[in-house]
């Protein structure tokens, strides 16, 4: 056995392509909605986006992006465009190399046809009808556009030279002012450091307000004074900054991210005095004028307490609902509110009594008659929507609402009938009934504003963790917080109005993306923001124009922090305006265009988060684990927020070797692996607790800090913690009242959670790429056990929850690692060091310090080695006291596995593959169960709970990996049974064993697998789908690549759907032991073309004449089997009787003559043949050794007459030819029950005759038989059709006359020539006639037989029977059958003589009868085989139905409606042929490159369900038929020859069309 020696893994990764297939109207598939592309180091990588051709957006495709494909500078407006290109004839591609993060758009654009309703109906009934199908492809086309969508490309961050992954970043946040001077930071940076943190975030340290809340920013455009201890100007504390963070990354290798607080500013700002506007204040925004009123009616309450006998202090129940009677009568009802509702009545009636007697609006008749059919509030709504027009309001003025007196005045006329005092009676009345509804609006918002009131007064008063319990209600503390901000100004002429700003705030609920102060909403009025009394809601617009002054000053002070910061943390992002953030980033990426942005967002929905990240190209997304109640949770958070479960298949097995045209470079090829782009969450930042949570001590115990950080520490994505977290400081800080500072600490691995912290983020960091990950959680524990994908290097971590109420004796079970060894890393518990502790030590010196703890070093735990019916674990032991507040951390590695088993396994296959030829690789990647048996004696391998693969080869296990690698589904019962043992690996070898006794170069194949299944075998079972599937995969995809070799020429590997195509070749032509070509014979005739599997595989029902020879132009010509195709034709030929080609082979031992078609495809074939093979013409003087030596009598195959003699390949065309001249009648040899037990004796009589009087149409059959494709025999007893034929089609069929003709054509054109010895035949009557004139003879009767005329008064010319035509505009199916109504049954028979002998047909006849074709005939896949209108139009086929209806028993419709698909090949080859002729008559110039565009558009656009089809069947091939509609039809072949064959023929005749559209484009372009 071969044995190959592994090759070095290359040092840097691959260039990778991202490819994203689009759907057909060009949107981006909804899973993958988000577009991830991430960062690797020394990785070059490109997206590629792909369209299928045909689709509705594959015409003039065309990609938008922002991303600078010119090199350019970043400008999000500003849109680059790129053609998609034909580098594929059905796929279009459009790709560019990625070489900057960020967030990126784009969208497409294509141009179609709109759709017209005749363009699928039957709709021509004269001569002068247009062709819908001809005229649709000269329509003008639309121009498309696709939405939006979003790609995101993460930054690279390096520290200390090294590049930082995503997943290894460990950040802390700390507070500036807590820090002390910048210049004493050295030694706090160097204990973050110590504790293992690669990247701090600052919160703000600008100025502060006057509430000194870091995010209530005085001025951002210098930081705040407390950091300094000298007088410095903004920029000499910019560049002590700058400095502060460089060490920071130098000496203490931590990079730096800050808060950027965008949404508001402090309320005692200084600018603001000279740039009010730069809030929402009265005159910008005088929607808000109602709210003001009520805040500052509210602030004017809480002063006059006393005065209306309240106390200031509350601290009842019952003291709030007094106040909020208060409200009630000294602030709401004074306010008189309703007045920003309504109408003022008497001013309307007032404005409406001036403008009587002005010149009027005419009221239009239309609105006339509406009014008088309407009565009761039907009438009123009218009148009301009619008098207030199109006048919008807000609540900015009283009395804002009004109606148009003029358009009053006109509707009241018609009314009042003129009459002004009746008339404004009227209206006095209709508007207190228009009023109505407002005051009903103005009553339930009272009742929310005061229920907002009472629950806020509630909570600030009686709740203890509220800032105002225990306070009084006065100046300082107001009853509700003020909503508005009053600003002086430097300027006294500035207006009151533009001095009071609303402040900024939340609305629980609300929808981020909705602007809460803006004049759509109602939130101040009805008191719904949750204020921040000290921060001014800032008003930017959209865009720079609408506030220049305020983007300009936010841009600066974007620069300033982008210019000294690693990154950003947006505060407040889901209520910052999405347009300002996009604009502020990109400013700021300009300048660092690595910037790492994270955020929290409270959307509440991820379609919502979605948005952020997209638009705004968010890194990482805050997650909380402080959020979690119960270690359940917890397992949920970690399993949620990063990798991929262990064993995962996706990521290895789905990239392929390709490469990228890099156009910026001159269009060279860049080898690389193409990978489809798959579907993610947006990345996430999991903080053991955040600045702003509640810790552990205050909502779990403090014990749980320790299994709290370790459970994030070990989930796979960025991790964060806050300062204090490891020193276990008792509770929340506040941020905005502490002034306590943090301590110096000499030794934090000695303080707190400090030694195991510390090791703990290392640990993080270290992992980051181990990727794999499965979460356990069982009773109060969570176990983590990270992977890396590769290696198989692990670390698991058991961590025993703290939370309250947990206990020393909660259950665990022991863990148990199938083949993995383990090593303990640590393991700790946290104490607290006095029960109940609460007080942390070293209260009082101004410091800030933990809670007094005690962290236990755990002993190792019991690591015991075990043995099951699974093999070998090991058992995993906790060490003694692990009890809550306790962590576990161990190192796994698999026993006896090969660290480069990936690498290995994709090695050396193409190597292993090269010396297979195409019958090998049918051996090796497909044969069917009937198939396998009849050969090796094994057949497909059973997968329980899925049953039988298709394939026994690589092929049928492909089937499901192809399903389940992209989607990484572990849980397929495919991998459950994998995990199970090795018995398909076994299989996979046993089976490849049995054939190298047919093909020894299957060896080397074999002891590939042999030695990659000896290395997989020693994995743990839970490893074993990851390493079958990558195995498989890899040996599939140098099969394929073999096969395509070996399989050359412009149409096979043209594209993905010929590829697939090609392939069906290989499965179709193999060697079964039953049957061959020939009785006896050599290797190359051992293989023949099954026509179609499952159900035609073996012994004489395996090879068929006609399925052979419809096939074999797509299946062996075009992909350059010639040697296969001329021993096919050869073989068969050799068969000739009787002047026929066999129904049945049977390796030539029992042939069967029961066909009419079959001989004039052989015929078809040679021609083609000849044509297109090596030899050409030369086939015609090869020998053939004659089964039946004089063509008639029959004789055994094995006895000494048989092949005695010798014919050449003219000679039995000749005496094919000849023999139909004469008269071929004859009675089936062993005719009777033992040759086919369904037919009655009448039909195994052969008769065919020509007729060379009239038409020269070669006629035959009988009603009791069925002598072409169309052959299904009725054999049902019950329904009383047992020996009758469902579709018999005696007479001259359509197709047969068609092949016929091009018989005739041929021969008389190589006569002509002198290369082919004949040149006609006799007739049975003596008469010699010319192939030429028997050509002629048929060319001239053709249209007069066949065609249908659109008008009745043109059937005698053609030979009609009015009285039967059931659709016009057709060519009959028959000509002088025994039933003369089946004549005229619209069938698809005809797209094969357009074809074949399209000289036959009228153009414009048959451009009508396309037209009914598409319109009537043509299914989703298939060609429907019988016009619905037919009374016997039965579409479903099922072979088991046991009914009595004649019409379908036993199958017997069979060919009466289903729909074939290898007519789809014909039809589509006869539209590309009479339109081409029809464009090319038609048209020249820009109009002829416009519709063949369309033609080829259109050709395709027919093909795309049959592509997407064949890229997920089971059997990868194309079906025999569908049901109605396209349905599935259980009876039929999964893969039938003449399906793929003729589409491959369809493609291949479009090449030409093809090449000159891809000119004309070019050209175009």
């Amino acid at each position: 056995m071969s044995r190959y020696s592994t090759p070095v893994q290359p040092e840097h990764p691959p260039f990778m392509v991202w490819n994203l297939d689009l759907n057909e109207d060009g949107t981006t598939p909804h899973d993958k909605s988000f577009i991830r592309l991430p960062s690797v180091l020394n990785q070059s990588c490109a997206i590629r986006f792909r369209i299928l051709v045909g689709s509705s957006a594959s015409i003039d495709a065309t990609l938008h992006t922002n991303y600078p494909l010119d090199g350019s500078a970043y400008v999000r407006t500003k849109f680059h465009q790129k053609k998609f290109n034909f580098d594929d004839e059905t796929e279009l591609i459009c790709e560019f190399r990625i070489q900057r993060p960020g967030p990126y758009q784009y969208y497409v654009t294509y141009k179609s046809i709109d759709a017209d309703a005749d363009d699928c109906t039957d709709c021509i009934s004269s001569e002068r009808d247009s062709i819908p199908t001809l005229e649709r492809i000269y329509r003008m086309f639309r121009d498309r556009r696709t939405p939006t969508s979003y790609f995101l490309v993460d930054p690279q961050l390096t520290l200390a030279g090294q590049h930082l992954p995503l997943d290894g970043i460990a950040l802390q946040s700390v507070s500036p002012k807590w820090l002390g001077l910048m210049k004493n930071w050295s030694p706090h940076l160097a204990a973050s450091s110590k504790m293992g943190y690669n990247m701090l975030h600052f919160i703000p340290m600008q100025q502060r307000g006057g509430s000194d809340s870091p995010y209530s920013l005085y001025s951002q455009l210098e930081l705040s004074d407390d950091l300094f201890d000298e007088k410095l100007t903004a920029r000499e504390k910019e560049q002590q900054l700058r400095m502060a963070i460089l060490e920071m990354a130098h000496k203490h290798r931590m990079l730096a991210v800050t808060d950027m607080v965008w949404n508001h500013t402090a309320y005692n700002s200084d600018w603001l005095r000279d740039h009010p506007e730069a809030g929402f204040n009265l005159e910008n925004s005088p929607h808000l004028r109602s709210a003001y009123e009520l805040d500052a009616a509210l602030a004017q309450f809480t002063r006059d307490l006393p005065r209306y006998g309240f106390d200031r202090m509350v601290t009842t129940i019952e003291q709030v609902d007094l106040l909020m009677d208060g409200v009630k009568d000294h602030v709401i009802q004074p306010l008189r509110l309703w007045e920003y509702y309504a109408i003022d009545v008497e001013a309307a009636v007032g404005a409406v009594s001036d403008a009587w007697d002005a010149e009027a609006v005419e009221v239009s008749e239309g609105d006339k008659t509406k009014l008088e059919s309407l009565t009761g509030d039907a009438r009123s709504e009218w009148l009301r929507a009619y008098v207030i027009g199109a006048r919008s309001h807000t609540l900015s003025t009283r009395f804002g609402r009004t109606i148009d007196p003029a358009r009053t005045v006109s509707v009241l006329r018609v009314v009042a009938s003129n009459n002004k005092d009746e008339a404004l009676g009227y209206l006095r009345k209709l508007l207190d009934l228009i009023n109505l509804p407002y005051y009903r609006e103005y009553d339930a918002d009272i009742a929310t504003i005061r229920k907002n009131i009472h629950e806020r007064v509630k909570y600030e008063r009686l709740d203890r963790g509220s800032w105002k319990y225990g306070k009084p209600v006065d100046d300082s503390y107001k009853i509700v917080d003020p909503l508005f901000t009053t600003v002086e100004p430097r300027d006294a002429s500035i207006p009151d109005d533009r001095l009071h700003l609303a402040n900024n705030g939340w609305i629980w609920g609300g929808n981020p993306l909705d602007n809460f102060a803006g004049p759509q909403s109602k939130a101040y009025l009805l008191r719904e923001v949750i204020v921040w009394g000290d921060c001014v809601k800032l008003n930017y617009g959209t865009k720079p124009e609408d506030n220049p002054w305020l983007w300009e000053h936010m841009r600066q002070y974007t620069l300033g922090m982008a210019r000294a910061f690693h990154g950003f943390r947006i505060d407040n992002c889901h209520s910052t305006p999405i347009e300002l953030a996009e604009y502020l980033l990109d400013e700021a990426r300009k300048v660092n265009p690595n910037l790492y942005v994270i955020a929290e967002l409270f959307t509440g929905s991820e379609d919502t988060d979605r948005v952020f990240v997209q638009r705004l190209g968010i890194n990482s997304l805050i997650r909380e684990a402080m959020q979690a109640w119960d270690a359940n949770e917890m397992s949920r958070l970690a399993h949620r927020h990063g990798g991929r479960p262990i064993g995962s298949l996706a990521v290895d097995c789905l990239g392929e070797p390709g490469f990228f045209t890099d156009d910026e470079n001159g269009g060279i090829r860049v080898d690389g692996v193409v990978a489809p782009l798959s579907a993610s969450l947006p990345h996430a930042i999991f903080f053991d607790c955040t600045h702003d949570n509640e810790v552990p001590a205050q909502k779990r115990t403090m014990q749980d800090a320790l299994p709290n950080s370790a459970i994030v520490a070990l989930t796979a994505c960025a991790t964060g913690s806050n300062r204090g977290y490891d020193e276990l400081y008792p509770e929340l800080l506040n941020i905005v009242h502490e002034s306590r500072r943090y301590a110096v600490l000499d030794d934090p691995l000695s303080v707190g959670l400090g030694e195991a912290k510390s090791r703990l983020n290392r640990l993080h960091t270290e992992i980051a790429q181990y990727q794999e990950v499965h979460v356990h959680y069982e009773s109060e524990f969570v176990t983590i056990h990270r992977v890396h994908p590769v290696t198989r290097h692990g670390v698991l971590m058991v961590a025993h929850c703290a939370f309250k109420g947990a206990t020393e004796t909660a259950p665990f079970n022991n863990p148990k690692l199938y083949g993995t060894a383990v090593k303990p890393e640590l393991a700790y518990r946290l104490h607290s060091k006095a029960p109940d502790a609460e007080k942390p030590s070293g209260s009082g010196d101004g410091l800030l310090h933990g809670l007094p703890s005690h962290l236990e070093k755990l002993g190792e735990p019991g690591i015991f080695q075990r043995k099951d019916d699974h093999g070998l674990y090991t058992e995993l032991r906790l060490p003694e006291g692990f009890g809550p507040g306790s962590i576990l951390v161990v190192r796994t590695e698999l026993v006896d596995f090969k660290p480069n088993l990936d690498w290995k396994i994709r090695t050396r296959a193409d190597d292993a593959v090269s010396r297979l030829g195409l019958d090998a690789l049918n051996a090796v990647l497909y044969r069917c169960d009937a198939e396998e048996r009849d050969t090796i004696g094994e057949g497909t391998y059973d997968v329980p709970g899925l049953g039988p693969l298709p394939y026994c080869g690589i092929q049928g296990w492909y089937t499901h990996l192809r399903h389940i690698i992209p989607n990484n589904d572990l849980g397929h019962p495919l991998c459950d049974h994998l995990r199970q043992g090795s018995w398909a690996l076994d299989y996979v070898v046993r089976r490849l064993h049995g054939y190298t006794e047919y093909y020894p170069s299957i060896a080397p194949l074999s002891a590939w697998f042999e030695e990659r299944w000896a290395l997989v075998k020693r994995v743990p079972n839970f490893l074993m789908p990851r390493y079958f599937a990558l195995t498989v995969h890899t040996a599939y995809r140098a099969l394929i690549r073999r096969a395509m070799h070996l399989m050359p020429g412009r149409v096979v590997n043209s594209s993905r759907f010929t590829r697939q195509l090609a392939l069906t070749s290989i499965q179709l032509v193999g060697h079964v032991d039953s049957t061959a070509l020939r009785p006896v014979c050599a290797d190359k005739a051992r293989s023949s073309l099954s026509a179609g599997l499952p159900h035609f595989t073996t012994h004489h029902m395996r090879c068929w004449g006609r399925d052979v020879f419809i096939a074999l132009d797509g299946l062996l010509l075009t992909t350059g089997r010639f040697d296969e195709a001329r021993e096919h034709i050869l073989a068969f030929g050799s068969t000739l009787k009787h002047g026929l080609i066999p129904n049945l082979l049977d390796a030539g031992r029992f042939p069967r003559y029961n066909a009419r078609d079959a001989t004039w495809f052989w015929l078809q074939a040679v021609q083609t043949y000849c044509n297109h093979g090596p030899e050409g013409l030369g086939l015609l003087d090869t020998p053939v050794p004659r089964r039946f030596p004089d063509g008639e009598a029959f004789v055994p195959w094995d006895g000494d007459q048989a092949f005695s003699k010798s014919s050449t390949v003219a000679e039995l065309v000749q005496e094919i030819m000849q023999r139909h001249a004469q008269g071929i009648s004859f009675r089936e040899w062993n005719a009777g029950p033992q040759l086919d037990s369904q037919m009655r004796d009448e039909g195994f009589n052969i008769d065919i005759r020509v007729d060379f009087k009239d038409t020269g149409f070669v006629s035959g059959g009988n009603r009791w038989n069925c002598g072409t494709w169309m052959d299904k025999m009725g054999s049902s007893e019950k329904a009383g059709i047992r020996g009758v034929p469902g579709t018999p089609r005696d007479g001259a069929d359509v197709e047969i006359v068609g092949l016929q003709k091009s018989a005739l054509r041929w021969l008389a054109s190589l006569s002509k020539m002198g290369k082919f010895p004949y040149d006609g035949i006799k007739t049975a009557g003596g008469a010699e006639v010319l192939y030429s004139e028997w050509d002629r003879l048929v060319q001239e009767s053709f249209e007069k037989h066949f065609w249908v005329p659109l008008s009745p008064s043109d059937d005698e010319e053609y030979h009609v029977n009015t009285a039967l035509v059931n659709r016009r505009g057709i060519y009959r199916d028959t000509y002088g059958s025994s039933h003369e109504w089946t004549d005229y049954q619209f069938r698809p028979n005809i797209a094969v003589a357009m074809v074949v002998a399209p000289e036959l047909f009228d153009p414009n006849h048959a451009m009508v009868c396309l037209h009914k074709m598409y319109a009537v005939l043509a299914g989703p896949m298939g060609m429907r085989t019988l016009d619905p209108a037919d009374m016997r139009y039965r579409p479903n086929y099922d072979n088991s139905n046991d009914s009595d209806d004649p019409l379908v028993a036993h199958g017997i419709n069979y060919h009466q409606g289903p729909e074939w698909l290898w007519l789809t090949g014909y039809y589509l080859r006869a539209r590309h042929q009479f339109m081409r002729q029809a464009v090319a008559t038609r048209s020249k110039g820009p109009e002829f490159a416009h519709a063949l565009r369309t033609v080829y558009h259109e050709l395709h656009a027919h093909m795309v369900n049959l592509k997407h089809h064949i890229s997920n069947a089971p059997y990868a091939g194309l079906p025999e038929l569908t049901n109605k509609d396209g349905s599935y039809c259980k009876d039929s072949c999964e893969t039938q020859a003449w399906s793929s064959g003729c589409l491959l023929m369809a493609l291949h005749d479009m090449v030409h069309l093809e090449q000159k559209v891809h000119q004309l484009v070019s050209t175009s372009n």
